[in-house]
Formats: structure tokens, C-alpha cells, sequence
């Protein structure tokens, strides 16, 4: 080795022993493994043993050797670079793929041209198109019904009275027509009134109640097409046929402003004697249907019937009061 080196010349390459890489002889070790000097001594035997095989370099390019292992360095970024490309793959797969699939897809809502029906387009029959009822053929709108109106006529399906009980007598107003509300609202019906007892008490066709010959009570009815009927009690107690009052009233003079009447709850009347200058004593026989004060104020106490006592000049004057 030191022979060739000695005589050698510019142009003279040399192998190096642990790279297999030819150099020039003009350097005094290889610049390829970096090897040491080499020394006048060096024996080619023994090199093999005592430098390992020497370093070979990842920078041979030139063939003719192996590079060294991978560092630890390198294999982390290798797995980095991969752990990177796959998450960039993932993330094409799961997020930008359905984006993309998505856009692709044709809208299923028509578009406003092709919603247009061949009837709007320039080229269809310029003629109107008849109205529901023109063409003869039924049409499948509903009719809303009218509702009926005051005084429309529609038949009524109910009624009620303003009276329900009242009485009639020498100084109460007669005749005493009952007034009717019919249901519903607005509605209209033909009622057909009759009476109980007509020689007590008698109804026209109007509902216009009037005394009879004779002193008592009586059921008015009034019925409706249909079958739906009310009753209104009538007393009468008038002495217009020359009978005598009812309770047992002389035929004087004397005589109370009302015979019989009907207190609803928290209702008042006062009771007046005419005929005498006297102050009468009143009295009542049930102080749980109504009381009476000094000057003959009835007042509603309770439900039931009683008879109210006028005293005065010598005589017994009664009347009938009736709690609802």
C-alpha cells in the first residue's frame, strides 16, 4: 500500500479498503468514509479488525458501499409524515367527500319554468276558462249556510215566558199579556195557548191573560211546534161577578190593594188598605215564607205559602202571599 502510494501519479486512483469507493491518490485518505491517515505501518490485515468496517456515509452516491441505519430522529418524522397523510385522508373521506357529493346532487324542487303548466304557456288557448258553474259541471266548494238573522223566519227550537206565576185582582192591571222569548236568537215560532179552567182565567192567541167568572187559580200553557211547552200559574181573586172576596172578605167598602201576590228572594210589596181613615194591625201566619211591618211592607223571607191579616174598623181582611 505504501509502494503505491510512494509512486503514484495525479491520475492514479485508490480503493479504500472499508468503503469500496476508488479516490484519488492524491488525497491520503478516503473522502468518502473518512477514514484516518493512513500510516507508513498500516497493515492491510489488521485494519479489517480494528476499525469496525469504518463509517459509511449516507452521502455515497456513487455506489460501490452501504449507507448507515436510520436515527431515531428520522423514523419520527417518517411516522409523523404518514400519521399526517392519513388524517388528511380521513378528513377528504368523512368531511369533503359528502360536501362534494351533496352539490352534485340534481334539486328536487321543480325549477319556476317547469312548474309553469301548458295552460300559461304563450302557445295555449288564449280563451278564459269558465267559472265554477258555466261549464254545467257541479263544483266541489262547500256552501257555507247563512245564519240566520232577527226576523229571517228561521223556526225556533225553544222559548221561554216572563212569567212563571203572577196573580190577578181587583187592583192589579188586566188583562196581563205573558211575553215570550224564543231561542235561538232571532228565531221566530206560532205558539198555541190554552187555559186550565177558562172561567177562572182566559188566553188569547197572543198570550193576553184575562179574569173569569169565577175566583181560583189556573194553568196557562203555552205549546210550540214540535212538542216544547212552558206553564204559567194565574190566581184570580177579583169580585167583578159579585162573588165574595177570597179569605172571607165582607163585601164593604174595605178592600186591600192586592189579595194575592208572589215575593221572589229580596223582594218588598206593600199592602194598602182603602176605604177607611183607620190605621190597621197586620200579621202574618208563616214568619218563615215572608214578614210584615206596621205599615203593611211584606218582605220575602223564605219558599212557601202564607196568608197576610189586615185588621181594622171591626174587620178581618186577608190576602195570600207566596214565596218562590
Amino acid at each position: 500500500m505504501a509502494a503505491r502510494r510512494s509512486g503514484s501519479t495525479r491520475n492514479e486512483t485508490i480503493r479504500c479498503p472499508y468503503c469500496g469507493e476508488d479516490y484519488a491518490a492524491s488525497y491520503r485518505h478516503c473522502p468518502f468514509c473518512d477514514e484516518l491517515p493512513l500510516e507508513e505501518d498500516y497493515d492491510e490485515e489488521e485494519a479489517p479488525r480494528s476499525r469496525s468496517g469504518g463509517k459509511r456515509l449516507m452521502t455515497n452516491t456513487r455506489g460501490g458501499g452501504y449507507g448507515g441505519g436510520p436515527t431515531p430522529g428520522k423514523i419520527i418524522a417518517t411516522i409523523l409524515s404518514l400519521a399526517l397523510i392519513v388524517a388528511a385522508v380521513i378528513i377528504v373521506i368523512t368531511q369533503i367527500l359528502p360536501l362534494l357529493s351533496k352539490d352534485s346532487k340534481p334539486d328536487p324542487s321543480p325549477s319556476p319554468s317547469s312548474s309553469i303548466q301548458p295552460s300559461e304557456s304563450p302557445s295555449a288557448d288564449p280563451s278564459p276558462a269558465p267559472t265554477p258553474g258555466e261549464s254545467g259541471e257541479p263544483t266541489t266548494e262547500p256552501t257555507a249556510e247563512p245564519s240566520p238573522t232577527p226576523g229571517s223566519g228561521t223556526a225556533a227550537t225553544g222559548f221561554t215566558l216572563d212569567k212563571t206565576e203572577f196573580s190577578i185582582s181587583d187592583r192589579y192591571p188586566d188583562p196581563v199579556t205573558i211575553k215570550v222569548t224564543f231561542t235561538p236568537a232571532g228565531t221566530s215560532g206560532k205558539l198555541t195557548w190554552t187555559s186550565s179552567d177558562p172561567e177562572v182565567v182566559s188566553v188569547d192567541a197572543n198570550g193576553k191573560v184575562s179574569p173569569g167568572s169565577k175566583q181560583g187559580s189556573a194553568t196557562i200553557t203555552a205549546a210550540l211546534e214540535g212538542g216544547v211547552s212552558r206553564t204559567c200559574l194565574v190566581y184570580n181573586s177579583t169580585t167583578r161577578s159579585g162573588g165574595s172576596t177570597s179569605g172571607g172578605n165582607a163585601s164593604t167598602a174595605l178592600s186591600l190593594n192586592r189579595e194575592d201576590f208572589t215575593l221572589a228572594p229580596g223582594e218588598s210589596f206593600q199592602v194598602k188598605v182603602s176605604g177607611t181613615s183607620s190605621t190597621p194591625t197586620w200579621s202574618i201566619g208563616n214568619t218563615s215564607v215572608a214578614t210584615v211591618s206596621g205599615d203593611g211592607t211584606v218582605t220575602h223571607v223564605g219558599k212557601g205559602n202564607t196568608t197576610l191579616t189586615c185588621t181594622v174598623d171591626g174587620q178581618t181582611l186577608t190576602c195570600i202571599v207566596r214565596g218562590n
